[in-house]
């Protein structure tokens, strides 16, 4: 498993589908030493998510940083 640590840029709703797509950009090396150690590592890059799911898109908070688990299957 590889683990990073991403930030939510943003979360944006399409009225007309109920369809958000959700932008993650990796954290940059200013908040603390463990995004320092991630962003060393993963520096630029970027994951955007189509979401029809409103419980889960509702999840997703602009500025919140999350991990995210790669595990091969």
């Amino acid at each position: 498993m590889i683990r990073a640590k991403f930030t939510c840029l943003s979360n944006t709703l399409n009225h007309e589908t109920q369809t958000a797509t959700v932008v993650l950009t990796p954290v940059t090396n200013s908040a603390s030493e463990e995004n320092l150690t991630f962003w060393k590592y993963t520096p630029a890059g970027h994951i955007e998510l189509q979401i029809c799911n409103p419980g889960a898109f509702a999840q997703f908070a602009v500025g919140t940083d999350y991990y995210v688990d790669f595990t091969a299957v």
